[in-house]
């Protein structure tokens, strides 16, 4: 925790789920009753139990105990209902920067749809190498190896106000359908009021403070003792003027040493490649603590899809669906949200961007063009959700560990000092060969899946109309000690809110574990499996296996947990 002198240093205690349950137990018994007598379905009573209150405060008021015959009588009608509410993890605090190209707002219209389980505390336009919006004054700017060739007043600058009149008016439409399945999502007002301006004057430009980097030094000297997760769709300038504002500041103080630190440990760093120069200038050398983790490599799964001649190969052989004109046009650019999303030759352009022709063949096929267009509709381009991906709620979201794999990829430590992550560049497949950018191609037809069942949401008001994602957690719990050549018994406990068909596998998931070959996992029909410990195991090693369970909605949705098994 940071605590300073400050007007940064004061903000307000976090909210006490006890006594906030203790106000609210009885309207929760009222609605409890309600449900007891009256011929409403369980998932309808399940949806309106976890619609009407926050999951930790109802676990807190339903097991104190004058509440226990409450609890009987809620457990004999919904019993997957509290195992599916309690089961929520913390949010991730996490802030986004932008520079707000046609793929930022794609990864924007995702990134929404999963505002319900993140903790949005700021989204800011910053500037990057590719746009930059000038001073004002007429100022001209260079820099060598750039997409421009001569000095220039402002450089694809594609404005101050997309979020604000494209992304969030189309969440305000479609908000209250996304609230009737789930209540978490915060309202259009909240979000409009953490949007923000960076530094966006010149690519690199850290000079000034402005409202976006006032705003996360705030966020770091506050009381707040969660990781914050900075991410970086454009240049980190705006993230290293808040840090350099705070280095101006306390530097000479006694308390410097220690402010330091505990805005190192607190900071994360998630960039999807670096789009100027102020993390090598500047966060590198003097906050070679922070951790940093760079996902340029995802783009070869989320990034620029072009005709490189062979047509339209991404996801090839297995996900390749996912990338098609007929399915992008029919699951996600649809409604009022879905409609803002960018796909090849979908006639739309950002204005201020003259390099953005992907929407026109004529102009996206001119000799000039960097990149070759595909079909209507194809997959264009989302190439920052790779810096959110690893906050998503998956079962097996560890952003804490990057070594260990998710939506998001497995990271490995490339420097320690400065502190610097890259995503792995094979992994092995199951067919057991070794497969570049497997560590995020593996999950591309879940994340694609649980995006189109999201965009779904925003057009039905009806619960029951939508599909959500089942849960499924490992008895014996995260870690499990066994001795060579034994076997261990798995077994998990799975449901669904909507009580779809879960289909339950276990695999292992090798670069996780720190034994070398494969294990024998064996699935058996009541969602369980063993796990034979190879004889040639040494102690201390171990082996990562994975439950993934599936459902069988219009869109499946996959969610996971993890067990570690340690040789003894």
């Amino acid at each position: 925790m940071v605590n300073v002198d400050s007007e940064e240093g004061e903000y307000a205690k976090p909210v006490d789920i006890e006594h906030s349950g203790r106000a609210n137990y009885y309207k929760t018994t009222q609605s409890l009753n309600g449900m007891m007598n009256s011929y409403m379905t369980l998932a309808d009573a399940k949806f309106v139990l976890l619609r009407d209150h926050p999951p930790t405060a109802l676990y807190k008021m339903l097991f104190s105990i004058p509440h226990l015959l409450t609890v009987s009588l809620l457990a004999s009608a919904v019993p997957d209902a509290l195992a599916y509410s309690t089961g929520k993890p913390e949010k991730f605090r996490t802030v986004v920067t932008t520079d707000m190209e046609q793929d930022d707002l794609a990864s924007l219209v995702r990134y929404v749809l999963y505002t319900n389980e993140l903790d949005t505390e700021g989204i800011i336009y910053t500037s990057s190498k590719y746009h930059w919006a000038g001073d004002g004054k007429g100022t001209k700017f260079f820099l060598p190896d750039r997409e421009y060739n001569t000095s220039q007043t402002s450089w694809r600058w594609t404005g101050t106000r997309t979020i604000q009149d494209k992304l969030l008016k189309a969440y305000a439409e479609i908000y209250p359908n996304l609230r009737a399945h789930d209540s978490a999502y915060p309202t259009p007002k909240d979000l409009l009021s953490k949007v923000k301006m960076g530094n966006i004057v010149f690519e690199g430009e850290m000079d000034e403070d402005t409202d976006g980097s006032n705003l996360i030094r705030s966020l770091l000297l506050d009381n707040d003792r969660r990781t914050l997760y900075l991410q970086a769709w454009g240049g980190t300038n705006t993230i290293a003027r808040a840090l350099k504002s705070i280095e101006d500041r306390y530097a000479s103080s006694k308390k410097w040493p220690h402010i330091k630190s505990s805005i190192s440990q607190k900071t994360v760093i998630l960039a999807s490649g670096f789009q100027d120069q102020t993390y090598a200038d500047y966060i590198a050398p003097n906050w070679p603590s922070i951790r940093v983790e760079d996902f340029q490599t995802a783009y070869n799964t989320w990034g620029f899809n072009c005709n490189k001649g062979q047509g339209n190969v991404r996801g090839l052989p297995d996900a390749h669906e996912y990338f098609t004109g007929a399915w992008i046009k029919a699951n996600i650019q649809t409604g009022p949200l879905g409609s803002l999303y960018r796909s090849w030759l979908d006639g739309q352009h950002t204005d201020g961007d003259q390099l953005d022709v992907f929407g026109n063949y004529t102009q996206a096929s001119a000799p000039s063009t960097w990149c070759k267009p595909l079909g209507p509709y194809d997959f264009l381009s989302e190439g920052d959700n790779v810096a959110f991906n690893p906050l998503l709620t998956t079962g097996i979201q560890e952003p804490g560990k990057p070594a260990l794999g998710g939506w998001g990829g497995r990271s490995f430590l490339n420097s320690s000092m400065p502190e610097h992550w890259q995503l792995v560049s094979t992994e092995k497949a199951d067919n057991g060969s070794e497969v570049k950018d497997w560590t995020t191609n593996r999950w591309i037809a879940a994340a694609s899946n649980d995006f189109a069942a999201r965009m779904q949401w925003g057009l039905t008001s009806k619960y029951r109309e939508g599909n959500h994602a089942p849960s499924v957690k490992i008895r014996n719990g995260g870690e499990v000690k066994a001795r060579a050549g034994s076997t261990v018994k798995l077994s998990a406990r799975v449901s669904d809110p909507d009580r779809d068909q879960v289909t339950v596998s276990w695999w292992q998931y090798l670069e996780e574990g720190t034994y070398p070959g494969e294990v024998e996992v064996s699935s058996n029909k009541h969602n369980g499996a063993s796990v034979k410990v190879p004889k040639d195991a040494h102690s201390g090693q171990t082996v990562s296996v994975i439950v993934q369970a599936t459902d069988d909605g219009e869109f499946p949705l996959t969610r996971y947990d993890r067990v570690i098994i340690s040789v003894k």
